[in-house]
């Protein structure tokens, strides 16, 4: 009877221990970083998305927020606030990508700006797009659809990072979908859907593409790259002369004057 009860003991103690992992099927940590809730339900963060002081609670990983309507060229500022159960210096990417998500096959992501944490990194201290930690922010943006993009991530307490993200859209966008990735030292990936988040009204704004100044090179060099007399060129500024013996030179006006009237240059 005593080893009965042993045995049906052990029997029970090995059921309890695999129902433990049963609601995730992992024995380590599977929880990613997340904007609201953890897998349990509990609510880890209050309001993990703001646009443009707008704020909203994250509870599912797709949902339907009112859209934000905007204009071209006007500033848009995202502030997203993302939970990590094991720390805040194993968060390794927050990304933000405006396009359309049906799903994981069918999204069309118009542009996407991320910080990127590395490996080695800590957040004791903000840190700002151009610093000199390598990798903190990236911009994809091959259609030219952001201007004057601004990353910035600071610690809020040990677990929760919160990620300021700052832009302008210079072309009018239809409802359009706002989709934040997340991830962490162990690849935990979370994705957040919020259809129809943002819409941009008004003209596309056309960037003015300023002419590079052509610089002629020195006359030796325009020589040497057998470029004619008649049509070696000078920098703004000066003038070309041809000394008495043959030789061209670019010099200024004044210069210029001065051996014309001692009559040794043309």
């Amino acid at each position: 009877m005593i080893k009965l009860l042993l045995i049906a003991s052990v029997m029970l103690s090995i059921s309890l221990f695999s129902y433990s992992f049963a609601d995730t099927g992992c024995r380590r940590d599977c929880e990613p970083p997340t904007l609201g809730v953890l897998y349990t339900g509990q609510r880890v963060v209050e309001n993990g998305l703001s646009i443009n002081e707008k704020s909203f609670s994250v509870a599912e990983r797709t949902q339907t927020i009112p859209t934000i309507n905007v204009k071209t060229g006007q500033p848009i500022n995202v502030k997203l606030v993302v939970y990590e159960n094991s720390g805040v210096t194993q968060l390794r990417d927050v990304s933000l990508s405006i396009g359309n998500y049906e799903d994981d096959r069918n999204k069309n992501m118009l542009a996407t700006l991320s910080f990127k944490q590395p490996f080695t990194a800590s957040l004791g201290q903000p840190l700002v797009s151009g610093s000199d930690v390598s990798q903190v922010t990236s911009i994809e943006d091959t259609s030219g659809l952001f201007q004057d993009v601004l990353i910035s991530a600071s610690e809020i307490d040990s677990y929760r990072t919160e990620v300021d993200m700052s832009f302008k859209v210079l072309r009018p966008l239809e409802a359009s979908d706002i989709i934040i990735q997340t991830m962490d030292a162990k690849r935990g990936t979370g994705y957040n859907i919020f259809y129809d988040a943002i819409k941009v009204n008004g003209k596309e704004i056309i960037q003015k593409v300023e002419k590079s100044i052509k610089i002629p090179p020195p006359p030796l060099k325009q020589i040497q790259k057998k470029v004619s007399l008649q049509k070696i060129e000078c920098r703004e500024g000066l003038e070309k002369i041809t000394r008495n013996n043959g030789a061209v030179a670019c010099v200024s006006t004044y210069t210029a004057d001065m051996l014309r009237n001692m009559g040794l240059a043309s």
